[in-house]
Formats: C-alpha cells, structure tokens, sequence
C-alpha cells in the first residue's frame, strides 16, 4: 500500500496505518519539501534554504537532521517506514512508496481533464508548511496550474452551453483574480450568450472601473471587443 500525500491545500499525509502525525510546522515543511521532489534527491543545503530561506541559523544542519529523525518516526508510528531514504549530499522520498496528488493534478491537465484535476484542490498548496526559498517559487507554480485549470474548466463549461454553471464559477473567479481580464471576458461572454446582455455590459463596467482605479488605464483590446459585441448583439 502506497503512502498518500497531498499537496493542494494543507499537507494531508496517509500511510497503512492512517493519518501521519507531523509535531511541528517544521517538520511538517522538511516532508511537503521532499514531497515536491518526490524520488529526486534534494540536498541539505536546499533543505536548509526551503526551511529558512536567507535567515538560517548557526545549528542549521544539526536541527535539520533532528526534523528528519522525527519525520521518520512520524511515519514509521503510521506505518510507513523506508519511506525518507538518505543519499548523499541529502534525502529523498522513497518514489515506489509515495503517490502524490500534484502529480495526479499535473496528468489530469495534461489529458484536459480540468474538473478531475480541480478535484484534487483543497485550498492554498502547503498551506499549514512556513518554506521559503525555492519552495516559495513551486507554490506559485501550483497557484498558477489552479488557475489554468480553474480558467479551463470555465472555458469548457461555456463550450458546452452549461451558461449557468459557467457563470457562477467564473462569478468566483474574479472575486479571486480580479486582475486576469481573460476571466472578466470569459464571464461576459457567458452572461451575454445566455441572454443577459445587461449582466454582461454592467460586467464590463465592473472590471473597467477596477481597472481604472487600480492602475489607471482602460481595459485591454479583448475586452473592448467583448463589450462592443453585447452593444451590437
């Protein structure tokens, strides 16, 4: 039986024996730090700058090891032993052991299976795990492949005439990323082929507004196109 880890949202980790039980945002971090490596070796020294990025103290490498010693034996207590192997200069999860949802999630985008993979998401990657450095960078890759697949699946909701359900979903995206027009777009297109030509014009004015307050300037060519096909219905 594999040990579950997942990613998309607070670190959730499941092995034979259930839940594992991580004392500690730390050691919490030093796993989801593995964890986005999974079967690729990360050296302590990327360990060190995932756990405290510029800030690192002069005990970095001993309580490091001290994490990794309780990591193990967080898993071990769920049954999950072998799965952090050491390998100089550093550690990796043990592949043929681990099955974690990003990589599940990155499949699904891969076939265009945009609800499948969103099913995946439970909220901010890593959410309850302080990294830094590195780490900080493929949480905002993960950030961004939500959003692809949020904004994907919208897409195809329209394609397929569910206007409503396109609507209502896009209705959150913007409350979520106010500043990506192409969703502002995707939602007035929606509310205009579903008949509401009106919802759809005050859209424009919505976005137009935020656009100009927060950066003074107008919204971009796409938009304007989109507003003057409602005029022109």
């Amino acid at each position: 039986m594999k040990i579950e880890v997942r990613l998309l949202g607070p670190l959730e980790v499941r092995g034979p024996n259930g839940p594992v039980h991580f004392t500690g945002a730390r050691r919490r971090a030093v796993f989801a730090l593995l964890a986005l490596r999974t079967g690729r070796l990360v050296s302590a020294s990327a360990l060190v700058d995932g756990l405290w990025g510029e800030d690192v103290p002069a005990t970095a490498t001993k309580t490091l090891q001290g994490h990794v010693a309780k990591v193990r034996r967080a898993l071990e207590l769920a049954g999950a032993d072998g799965v952090v192997l050491t390998r100089e200069p550093g550690y990796l999860l043990d592949v043929t052991q681990v099955v974690v949802d990003v990589e599940e999630f990155d499949e699904h985008l891969r076939h265009g299976r945009y609800a499948e993979a969103l099913r995946l998401h439970r909220g901010e990657p890593l959410a309850d795990c302080p990294v830094e450095g590195w780490a900080g960078a493929e949480i905002v890759r993960l950030r961004e492949a939500v959003a692809f697949a949020e904004e994907s699946h919208a897409g195809a909701l329209c394609l397929s005439g569910r206007y409503a359900e396109a609507i209502t979903q896009l209705e959150r995206l913007v409350a979520l990323y106010p500043l990506r027009e192409t969703l502002w777009e995707m939602l007035m297109e929606a509310q205009h082929r579903a008949g509401r030509a009106g919802d759809a014009l005050r859209t424009y004015r919505r976005v137009r507004a935020l656009l100009v307050e927060e950066f003074g300037m107008e919204p971009g060519i796409a938009l304007r196109r989109r507003e003057a096909a409602v005029l022109a219905g």
